[in-house]
């Protein structure tokens, strides 16, 4: 998922024109916070694939929540 993600947004960057801003979203379900592991690494792909030639910024809307337990637990 990661991969796909990341290929699909470098392809549609290229798509986007100068002073515009593509969004991902990526949400997680049941409260677990997966989704800031993921947000992170697509974010880290894409600064690395670029180089420092277009800006990546990330924002955790809940993080500040806690981490509800697995379960059944």
């Amino acid at each position: 998922m990661i991969e796909s993600t990341t290929v699909q947004l470098l392809a549609l960057a290229d798509e986007v024109p100068v002073g515009k801003v593509a969004h991902l979203a990526v949400a997680c379900q049941r409260g677990r916070h997966r989704s800031v592991a993921v947000e992170e690494e697509v974010a880290h792909r894409l600064r690395t694939t670029w180089g420092g030639e277009r800006g990546v910024d990330v924002e955790h809307h809940h993080i500040n929540h806690g981490v509800l337990p697995a379960k059944g637990a």
